[in-house]
């Protein structure tokens, strides 16, 4: 689910192709820029963490990182 929901933003948002969003994949592969990482971070940090954004978010590389990310927030 936490996938389905992630390969959604990533296609909508950042103009990923789906076929090519699987938990091995890096962010470098889907073609997301440094700007569009932080952008991303901060998207998914308002959406699952109910505190102010962080001077710093954590390194987020692969389609896993963002996943784990999502389902450590909710628990």
């Amino acid at each position: 689910m936490v996938l389905q929901k992630l390969t959604y933003l990533l296609t909508d948002r950042y103009g990923c192709d789906a076929e090519d969003i699987t938990m091995a994949a890096s962010l470098d592969d889907l073609n997301i820029t440094d700007e569009e990482r932080c952008d991303l971070a901060a998207l998914l940090w308002e959406m699952y963490v109910p505190t102010a954004l962080p001077d710093e978010f954590p390194p987020f590389d692969t389609v896993e990182d963002l996943v784990g990310f999502i389902e450590d927030q909710m628990g």
